[in-house]
């Protein structure tokens, strides 16, 4: 999903005017997805397999006289035919679930969140080293990073913010940010952000007499 061009237009005149009021850097990515997570049909699918075939046998759903076919008139079957009946269940189960949760928009829903954070934490954090975030005179560096699918955003500081700033003050562009993007607003979402880390940036970091741009401001989309 790319953003409309307006977005990118309002978020980097966002980043001009905050940046006209501090000697820090602020920096905007945005993601379609940290992570594919490829792991979660899996594991949904196991899940499937293992606990439904008990549950639908406990309530009378799996009857073990379907095995019969028809052909005589006994209930009774063997150990073989209910091994049969169980494998044959869990296979199906397995292979059901897993391809409903290969739908992406059902597989991200389904994520964990904690699975979900962790993903955006990482990317958050690549994404700072590789852009040269970490690389400003005086480490005042700040990245923006919002993953849509993941509904998840992450603010991280270089070094000389956190010396003077503690990281639990961007709860509120955080917050800000999601509830903007929950709204379809991604790109306000991101003004939002910026505003409210200007502010705080501002405050602890003053422009300097030069108050060099070091870093490009505009969104990224990766």
């Amino acid at each position: 999903m790319a953003l409309p061009h307006e977005d990118h237009e309002r978020v980097s005149a966002a980043i001009a005017d905050a940046e006209t009021r501090t000697a820090g850097e602020i920096f905007c990515v945005f993601t379609e997805a940290a992570d594919d997570h490829a792991v979660v049909p899996l594991g949904y699918a196991a899940l499937a397999a293992l606990t439904m075939p008990p549950i639908l046998l406990w309530f009378g759903i799996l009857d073990p006289a379907w095995l019969n076919f028809g052909w005589s008139d006994s209930d009774q079957v063997g150990v073989r035919e209910m091994v049969t009946l169980y494998v044959a269940c869990s296979a199906i189960l397995f292979a059901v679930t897993w391809l409903l949760v290969q739908i992406r928009s059902v597989r991200y829903r389904l994520a964990p969140a904690s699975l979900r954070q962790t993903a955006v934490h990482r990317a958050a954090m690549e994404t700072f080293l590789s852009h040269g975030i970490h690389l400003t005179d005086a480490r005042t560096g700040v990245l923006i990073f919002l993953s849509r699918l993941d509904r998840h955003a992450e603010i991280v500081a270089d070094d000389g913010i956190y010396e003077k700033v503690d990281e639990g003050i961007w709860g509120d562009a955080v917050a800000a940010m999601l509830g903007a993007a929950r709204a379809g607003d991604i790109g306000g979402g991101f003004v939002q952000a910026i505003e409210i880390t200007g502010v705080v940036l501002a405050e602890h970091f003053p422009p300097g007499s030069t108050n060099l741009n070091e870093l490009p401001d505009r969104l990224i989309e990766v």
